[in-house]
């Protein structure tokens, strides 16, 4: 979901952990540059939402379903979401947006379920900003 547009819904997920990331952000601000390479994540649905208002804290929650749990693919998200970083999100409407900051990074959690076996990717947690408009620098 997307403050501009209520319909539209997420299409793509990557992570970039905090390490390996150079992030340019001003409070309040709409927009975020960041530097680095977004580790492309290969989902086969997700859902993203967020609520509040500026100047209040945002409660943003994210929910990520991956089939692809081959051993190869599970242990490279393992490694990828095992420490905080940013999530950046593909929107059907075009929107790219950035989940997080340098000072506020994202814990993503991982849990392995299901027959079929799925992984699941989720974080809820509260934010002092809503999701940003992504820039490259």
């Amino acid at each position: 979901m997307n403050r501009n547009d209520k319909r539209a819904s997420v299409c793509g997920l990557a992570f970039l952990p905090l390490s390996q990331a150079t992030v340019r952000n001003f409070p309040g601000s709409p927009d975020i540059g960041v530097q680095g390479t977004f580790t492309p994540v290969p989902v086969s649905s997700a859902e993203y939402g967020e609520t509040g208002e500026a100047g209040y804290p945002i409660e943003q929650e994210l929910e990520a379903v991956v089939t692809d749990t081959s051993s190869a693919e599970l242990n490279g998200l393992r490694t990828l979401f095992a420490e905080a970083g940013l999530v950046l999100l593909d929107f059907t409407n075009g929107d790219r947006r950035v989940i997080g900051t340098d000072e506020f990074p994202v814990q993503v959690n991982t849990e392995l379920s299901g027959t079929p076996a799925t992984l699941s990717l989720t974080f809820k947690r509260d934010s002092p900003e809503p999701a940003k408009v992504y820039s490259s620098f």
